[in-house]
């Protein structure tokens, strides 16, 4: 199986992980803070023997161009010894000897200088090779003129051997960098070569030239020192284009003492071209003294400038050492004091979120965690102060929803107490409403037989009532013949009144007639008396008849009248009694269905009972379940309630609206300016505060603070105000909950609150509210 790396990794961890993890955290802190100064001990020390060695090296190196440089005095000495010798061997001037006098004092003063440093270094080689030397000087300064020029030339040699080993053991000749290794080579190793070979050129011309007869190996030895001299100054070149390349700038005086020993050159070799010419001593001597002045000016620049760098790099490193140690010194001070820091903000910030920790376990949320700095121990210090904060915010919207869900399950014990009884009251008005309806059931299936019999006897009825309508017509259709037959007698009644009427008439006028015959109409007017007599009276009796056939006319149309009155009456009677029969039959079909429809109805209100009966189970049931919730809730309210939080919590807030309500009853509206000025602040806590306002959302009161009395809730900024007064005041007397938006003044965020409002006044409500956001 192929692990991956982090696995691997993990692996190889594991028992350091195990190990750190049963090893406290000081034994961690000194460990690690002995391994990293051990660290640094080592790194510093290895850093300081480094320098120390550089340092060593810089200073042999310095020391070793001291040495040179008073050994080189010693040679230019000896060079100029050599020159006055030289000179003192063609004549005795008395300036000659004193100089020579001067110059064995110089020489014996640059021998004590040098033997002096040769003792303080302590160099018992260099002691060993000068040892021998010296006593070749002591014998060159007491031999006078007695010495040669090879004793001269052989004592400069082993000077020089000297300068060499001197550069071996300083150093100087394996100097790594590359200026003062060029400054080495020209000034302690080419420009000696080239004063030397000046000086002894200068010797052997001068020799030359008083000896007069000179033989070709003199001439020889002299070309060889001139070819010498000719070969140092180009290697001088050499390393002057080198020194330049490196940065040096090289003195004024460098080509005028190349000038000048080209100078030199120049004469002798007129001499070397014509052994006959007559060598000018003055002249020569005078351009060699030039040269060599001016080529010990250069090397003395030279060497002053190596030794200077030298003496700087003695310094630097020197200071270098110094910083170092002192670098080192101030790590490691450093490295205890910030690890010491360290281990007090790592130790204070443990023992800070430890702390914390403790008072969130022991439920004090109200505790700020504040961890200095930007580490790992200080976000986990804010991470922990985020999570004290919300689980303050969590336990506060738990604590309020259970204040909450207490009194509604308190709300909804009483109401399901009701519903309980009210079921129960049901249950035994369902039992009732049984009885009654299989009371009514069967009075209303009797009722529908009756109905029935009462049908049938309508339909007889109704059969008879139309068959005396039938003999009603049939005696009214002879009333109205007895009516025509008396207004028929009528008429003739009336016509024998006019005949009688006529009669009279007649009668009367034959009396008149017999009256005007005289006796002769006696007899008819006696017969015309009585035909009168007879006529009033069959008029009187045609009006007895007229009156009685009137009174019987009226009578039989009174009779008619009537008996159409009582045929309409017996036909409206028939209409009725098949109208009711009709209905009689509807009622009787419709007693029937309301029998069937009352039997369901009792077969529905029985399953209802039984409904009823499974309700008031339930309603108990929900009874105690709903206890149980309120228990529950009680309980989940004491758990919660043993936490200090940063946030208010309903019932905080409902028993400082409660508060507020029992000050009102006591002083009225004196309770605005309390619970604004909140003297003793009892109507503020952390993020609650009392307020009152009125119907149009202007500020009555604000606990603890005055300014707020000019804020309006329309222009609150976040807040529909308008909804909150009217969700204020459409709330009962009692008081309730109100939900809205508004700015938190803490987090500067819009965030839910809740309000538990309750109406001191028709205008004027108090309320106090928490915020529900998380």
């Amino acid at each position: 199986m192929k692990l991956s790396s982090e696995e691997i990794i993990d692996r190889i961890m594991t028992p350091s992980s195990k190990l750190m993890s049963k090893i406290g955290l000081r034994t961690k802190l000194v460990g690690m803070l002995s391994a990293f100064c051990v660290a640094i001990l080592v790194l510093g020390v290895s850093l300081l023997t480094k320098q120390n060695s550089e340092l060593n090296i810089a200073r042999d190196e310095l020391a070793g161009v001291v040495a040179s440089r008073q050994v080189f005095a010693i040679i230019h000495q000896l060079q100029a010894d050599r020159m006055i010798h030289t000179e003192l061997l063609g004549a005795s001037d008395p300036k000659l000897l004193v100089a020579a006098k001067k110059s064995h004092a110089d020489l014996q003063a640059s021998v004590k200088q040098f033997e002096s440093t040769l003792n303080d270094n302590k160099a018992p080689e260099l002691a060993k090779t000068w040892s021998e030397i010296a006593i070749d000087l002591k014998a060159i300064t007491s031999e006078q003129n007695n010495a040669t020029l090879h004793r001269f030339d052989d004592l400069v040699r082993k000077l020089h051997e000297l300068t060499d080993l001197i550069h071996e053991k300083s150093g100087l000749l394996f100097d790594p960098e590359s200026d003062s290794y060029l400054l080495m080579d020209v000034g302690l190793q080419r420009l000696p070569e080239w004063i030397e070979s000046l000086s002894r050129l200068s010797s052997l011309s001068v020799i030359l030239a008083q000896a007069g007869d000179n033989g070709p190996l003199d001439y020889a030895e002299l070309t060889s020192a001139r070819d010498a001299l000719l070969k140092a100054i180009q290697q001088t070149e050499r390393m002057q284009a080198a020194l330049e390349r490196s940065g040096e700038e090289a003195p004024a005086f460098y080509a005028k003492a190349k000038t000048d020993s080209q100078t030199f050159l120049s004469l002798l070799q007129a001499q070397l071209k014509d052994p006959e010419l007559k060598v000018d001593v003055k002249a020569l001597l005078q351009s060699t003294k030039q040269a060599s002045a001016q080529s010990l000016q250069l090397q003395d620049y030279w060497n002053k400038r190596l030794q200077t760098i030298l003496g700087n790099r003695v310094g630097f490193g020197h200071t270098k050492s110094y910083l170092t140690l002192f670098l080192l010194l101030v790590s490691i001070a450093a490295t205890l004091y910030f690890t010491y820091g360290f281990y007090l903000n790592f130790v204070g910030a443990i023992e800070t979120l430890e702390g914390s920790a403790k008072v969130v376990a022991a439920g004090d949320l109200t505790q700020i965690v504040h961890v200095e700095g930007k580490d790992e121990l200080a976000i986990t210090g804010a991470a922990l102060e985020q999570m004290s904060h919300h689980l303050s915010a969590l336990v506060a919207n738990v604590r309020t929803n259970a204040s909450m869900v207490l009194e509604l399950g308190q709300n909804l014990t009483e109401g399901i107490n009701d519903m309980a009884i009210r079921t129960e009251q049901q249950a035994h008005s369902l039992l009732d409403t049984t009885t009654s309806v299989e009371s009514l059931s069967e009075t209303v299936r009797t009722n529908a037989q009756n109905a029935k019999s009462v049908d049938n006897l309508a339909s007889n009825v109704r059969m008879i009532a139309e068959s005396s309508n039938d003999i009603m017509l049939s005696a009214v259709q002879t009333m109205n013949g007895i009516h025509e037959s008396a207004m028929k007698i009528q008429e003739i009644v009336s016509m024998i009144d006019k005949i009688a009427f006529q009669t009279d008439i007649l009668a009367l006028n034959a009396a008149v007639e017999a009256a005007h015959a005289g006796e002769q109409g006696k007899g008819f007017a006696v017969v015309a008396n009585e035909v009168r007599n007879l006529a009033q009276r069959s008029a009187e009796s045609a009006r007895q008849i007229r009156r009685l056939i009137d009174d019987a006319v009226n009578r039989v149309e009174s009779g008619v009248e009537q008996i159409n009155d009582v045929s309409m009456t017996l036909t409206d009677i028939v209409g009725g009694i098949r109208n009711l029969a009709k209905d009689i039959n509807s009622i009787s079909v419709a007693s029937a269905e309301q029998s069937d429809g009352l039997i369901h109805i009792s077969d529905a209100i029985r399953e209802l009972d039984a409904i009823t009966k499974s309700n008031s189970q339930m309603a108990e049931n929900a009874k105690y379940a709903s206890s149980e919730l309120e228990n529950r809730a009680v309980r989940l309210k004491e758990v919660v309630s043993t936490f200090r939080l940063r946030q208010g919590t309903a019932d905080e807030a409902f028993a400082m609206v409660k508060k507020a309500s029992a000050l009102y009853r006591i002083v009225g509206m004196d309770v605005l300016s309390r619970i604004t000025l909140d003297a003793e602040k009892q109507f503020s806590d952390r993020d609650m505060y009392v307020f009152a306002f009125d119907r149009q959302g202007q500020y009555c009161a604000f606990a603890g603070n005055e300014e707020k009395l000019s804020v309006n809730l329309f222009h609150v900024p976040g807040l529909d105000g308008k909804q909150l007064v009217a969700d204020a005041f459409a709330l009962p007397a009692s008081g309730g909950w109100v939900d809205y938006s508004i700015e938190n003044p803490v987090s500067k965020r819009v965030e839910w609150k809740s309000s538990y409002i309750e109406r001191i006044d028709d205008d004027i409500v108090i309320g106090c509210g928490v915020y529900k956001s998380v």
